[in-house]
């Protein structure tokens, strides 16, 4: 009469929020102390003590087998109080669960329609394989009662046993059709929610039920059950065409009367998957998407409505672009999920006529818009715009190149390799856009200071890799090759990436080849003299840097331009020859152009293009296996596999290097101060082999040794003692008896 109530518990629990652990522990410790009496009024209290416990946190796994106790109880109250508690804390693993099935079993056929609803909820949550092959019959059963409150519950909880229990599905599955023309809705919108959950998995096993599900959409009114039977039919219809043109005029019908949002949302999602060719339908539904994507009220609505435009992008992109206003619209909205799903819209609603001014819209939400990720993300979809299908809307690649040229000034973006890759493919490709494209890279040479950035590897310092190379692939269309040659030798170059640097070494070797042809050409070589001393005075800042590449290809450039002075010191011109290292025009090649290629006649790809190393009959030195040092034949075999194959000139090669590694070995022994030489014939034979006797023990060198303290060991005789008596106490007070045996 003194325990504490739930509310006394709760109530304890707020008042002592300082020490809310400690004293949550002593009320534990008071729950333990009640589920010991006999009293079920006191364990049902302390049951539920324990389920608002659990819900705090707290494991209640060790009171299952007093849970078991209470459920078992008579009483409704204390029987609900202990399925609750089941329901939280019991899982197919634990251990006193096989204790219920017969328990569950009695209140599953109890007269009292409560009990048996308890039994049937707190089975659904706990449900196990055994408990699912023990109880499928008397679930089974209670599907056919009469009472529409145990029906509806079997039926749901069928389907958690068909998923334990697969065995069972057949059996059950008459009476779960049976039930679809039950004269009770909500019987019926279980036998609905069952069936389509099953068919998710397969849906093919379910097709013979179609004419059923037919008639409940067309003489239903919950809206509930209709949006199952319209999924149900969403994901029939690409297994039965047929099946889509009676779906037509009832789909029609529920979209245009209802107002149910979600009903309509289904029928959309189920005419878009199941009658993609139908085009009035299509219509309707692009129509009805408008009308969710304008609700600003709701934006899960908008971004429902964007996701189903897309899926219907796929087959009809007409229909879609004629809402290219109100996606751009969009673009605008302070949700960035719906922005995104906007973005991709705008994938499959570009054309040469309006791809520019698509274009201009995202250049301009791009400078307003927030946060560095969506700016990449819009930045990044620019780029798809016009590359897509091999630039298949792009009529004007100046165009393009400009817009690419403008992107370069988006502080902070993370897509610069996207954009010099852009670059340099246009200007590859587009042989009549190069002029342009060259003159625009020689103006990012310029202002490389400004797009030098954070010198991160995917900043936007990239396009100045896009911008050297270029400059100097096609140097002769620059206005002026030296000006672009001056822009690689800035001092702020040093401080760039260093792949970018390597590249501005490569080819500033290009302009000045080409510089140094053109004054060959017009025989005044002032210009290419004056630009050969400034690499002279500049090159070595490539020769300093940190990274090997770049001092590999400054070293080479600089040791070439050596070379080169000294020929024409001896009146050797070699402008030709340094101008052809880079002469020849840069083709693009399709990433699988090499597999089109034919295999000239007579070439074998298999065959060995110089002969085979020759095995080696070299054996492993050593009298032991390395396999644990047996001779077996198995161990002689791995061996063999094992040997290194050389020729006889290796062997021979490596006996001469083994002696010179002993003679070194001779020489460190004999200046080691540490090292007892062998003085005596004897013991130099300790260091050889007897293949019979082993090593030789009689040539070891005796010393003797003079100690002034003796080694002379006492050793005590031992005492024995009779069992049970203890022994007799030393001079140190330590009994022998009790001496350890060390």
């Amino acid at each position: 009469m003194f325990e504490k109530s739930l509310s006394d518990l709760v109530r304890g629990i707020r008042n002592n929020r300082q020490n809310e652990s400690r004293y949550i522990s002593s009320c534990i410790e008071e729950i333990k102390q009640e589920l010991r009496q006999e009293n079920v009024t006191v364990k049902a209290n302390a049951v539920a003590k324990l389920i608002y416990l659990q819900m705090l946190g707290y494991e209640i796994s060790w009171a299952a087998f007093n849970i078991i106790e209470v459920m078992s109880s008579s009483k409704f109250m204390f029987k609900r109080i202990g399925y609750l508690a089941a329901s939280q804390s019991f899982h197919e693993d634990t251990d006193v669960l096989m204790l219920t099935t017969n328990m569950i079993r009695k209140d599953l056929s109890s007269q009292n329609m409560y009990d048996a609803g308890i039994a049937l909820t707190g089975l659904s949550c706990f449900v196990s394989a055994d408990l699912a092959r023990d109880l499928a019959n008397d679930v089974m059963a209670l599907m056919s009662s009469t009472k529409p409150y145990l029906r509806k519950k079997a039926i749901i909880l069928m389907y958690k046993i068909f998923l334990k229990f697969p065995d069972s599905l057949r059996p059950a599955f008459p009476r779960l059709k049976d039930k679809l023309d039950d004269a009770e809705p909500s019987v019926q919108c279980a036998a609905v929610n069952v069936i389509c959950e099953l068919a998710r998995k397969n849906p093919k096993n379910y097709l013979s039920l179609a004419p059923v599900f037919f008639k409940l959409m067309s003489s239903s009114s919950n809206n509930w059950m209709l949006i199952k039977v319209i999924k149900l039919f969403g994901s029939l219809t690409p297994l039965e065409p047929r099946l889509g043109k009676k779906l037509v005029e009832p789909l029609t019908s529920l979209i245009q009367s209802t107002s149910a949002t979600s009903l309509s949302f289904e029928c959309v999602n189920t005419v878009i998957s199941g009658l993609p060719t139908h085009l009035p339908s299509i219509q309707l539904c692009s129509a009805k998407l408008r009308e969710m994507i304008e609700n600003d009220n709701d934006p899960n609505l908008r971004y429902l409505g964007l996701r189903a435009l897309s899926q219907i992008l796929k087959h009809h992109p007409k229909v879609v672009q004629g809402h290219k206003d109100l996606i751009l619209e969009c673009l605008d909205g302070r949700d960035e999920s719906i922005r995104l799903r906007a973005l991709d819209l705008l994938s499959g609603m570009v054309s040469k006529k309006n791809i520019v001014d698509i274009v201009k819209k995202l250049m301009a939400h791009m400078d307003k818009a927030e946060g560095q990720l969506y700016r990449d993300e819009v930045l990044g979809k620019v780029i798809e715009l016009c590359t897509q299908s091999n630039y298949q809307f792009v009529t004007n690649f100046e165009w393009y190149i400009t817009v690419l040229v403008e992107l370069t000034r988006i502080e902070g973006t993370r897509k610069g390799r996207l954009i010099a890759n852009s670059m340099m493919d246009v200007a590859i490709r587009v042989k009549s856009v190069r002029p342009f494209a060259v003159r625009q890279m020689a103006v990012l040479l310029e202002n490389a200071q400004i797009l030098k950035g954070s010198g991160l590897r995917n900043s936007i310092c990239e396009v100045l890799y896009a911008a050297g190379w270029i400059c100097g692939e096609y140097a002769s269309l620059l206005p002026s090759p030296r000006a672009a040659l001056e822009s690689m030798l800035k001092p702020h170059c040093i401080s760039l990436p260093a792949h970018i640097q390597a590249v501005f070494v490569q080819n500033l070797l290009k302009l000045y080849a080409y510089i140094r042809k053109k004054g060959v050409d017009k025989e005044d070589m002032d210009e290419a003299e004056e630009v050969l001393q400034l690499l002279d005075d500049s090159l070595p800042m490539y020769v300093q840097a940190s990274d090997l590449e770049v001092q590999e290809r400054g070293c080479a450039a600089v040791q070439l331009l050596k070379y080169m002075r000294r020929l024409e010191e001896k009146g050797t011109d070699v402008t030709d020859e340094f101008f052809a290292l880079f002469d020849g025009e840069m083709n693009p090649v399709a990433p699988k152009a090499q597999k089109k290629v034919p295999v000239p006649e007579g070439l074998d790809l298999d065959k060995w293009i110089n002969d085979p190393p020759s095995e080696s009959e070299e054996e492993i030195d050593g009298d032991g296996s390395f396999f644990g040092g047996s001779s077996s034949a198995g161990a002689a075999e791995i061996k063999e596999a094992v040997k290194p194959k050389r020729s006889k000139k290796e062997q021979r090669e490596d006996e001469e290097e083994e002696e010179k590694k002993r003679e070194a070995r001779r020489q460190a022994k004999l200046s080691n101060p540490h090292y007892l030489p062998m003085t005596s014939p004897a013991a130099a034979l300790v260091s050889k082999r007897d293949s019979s006797a082993g090593m030789v023990v009689e040539g070891i060198p005796v010393a003797s040794l003079q100690l002034d303290v003796p080694l002379t060991l006492e050793i005590a005789q031992p005492v024995t003692t009779k069992k049970g008596k203890k022994g007799k106490k030393g001079k140190k007070g330590r009994r022998r008896g009790d001496d350890d045996d060390d």
